[in-house]
């Protein structure tokens, strides 16, 4: 297992957030790796797609906890790659609605940013809220180097709006985040290992963040 894969598997487990922390967490999860279909009745489905079984479990089981509803999983294998993915979709339409307006994705007159960001920051103006959104965010996009080999995190999003909006949530917890356009995405990301290191901490990775720190420390002694 990757060291990427250790982090988001222990993301994946912390599931004591009060309701509030829980929306904002599942926010960033759509907001990263969702997308909103209309039918021909103009009826809402969110699906999300994910190549991790731990975060599909968690954003299923935020679901539940938060809103009580049922979803419909499936799993697929990707026939360009062979690499499998999974699927979490809410069908219902009222339990759609539902979701995007307590995420603050849907605005009051019921309208879908293009961007597909949050739309209202009143979702993320406590900092238990900030940190799950990170957390939220790192687990539907990110992923990092293993710390022996280079100090590197990123999480990529589809428009300069949620990388802006991910890179001042950071930057609240004083973690200097730079954003790069790589093809049509843009990269929030950091190389310091000490800004790694107070991310892994705001996320509440406690057992990631001490391999991370041993390895750093080891590296640092070898160097000296």
């Amino acid at each position: 297992m990757s060291f990427s894969s250790k982090v988001k598997e222990e993301l994946s487990k912390e599931c004591n957030s009060p309701r509030h922390c829980c929306i904002a967490e599942t926010a960033a999860i759509i907001s990263m790796c969702g997308k909103v279909i209309f039918d021909e009745k103009d009826h809402v489905r969110i699906e999300i797609h994910t190549e991790n079984v731990t975060v599909a479990r968690k954003y299923f089981t935020l679901l539940k906890k938060t809103f009580n509803i049922d979803t419909e999983n499936s799993v697929a294998r990707n026939k360009s790659n062979g690499s499998i993915y999974y699927t979490v979709i809410i069908k219902k339409h009222e339990n759609a609605i539902k979701v995007l307006q307590a995420t603050k994705l849907m605005d009051g007159a019921g309208e879908i940013s293009e961007e597909f960001s949050v739309s209202r920051n009143l979702l993320l103006q406590q900092s238990c809220c900030k940190r799950a959104f990170i957390r939220g965010a790192f687990l539907g996009a990110g992923s990092m180097s293993n710390p022996a080999k280079g100090y590197h995190l990123e999480i990529v999003c589809m428009s300069g709006k949620k990388a802006e909006q991910l890179q001042s949530v950071m930057h609240a917890f004083e973690i200097e985040a730079k954003v790069v356009i790589r093809k049509k995405s843009h990269v929030v990301y950091l190389k310091e290992g000490s800004q790694i290191v107070d991310l892994l901490n705001v996320m509440e990775a406690p057992v990631a963040l001490m391999e991370f720190e041993n390895v750093r420390i080891l590296k640092d002694m070898r160097n000296t």
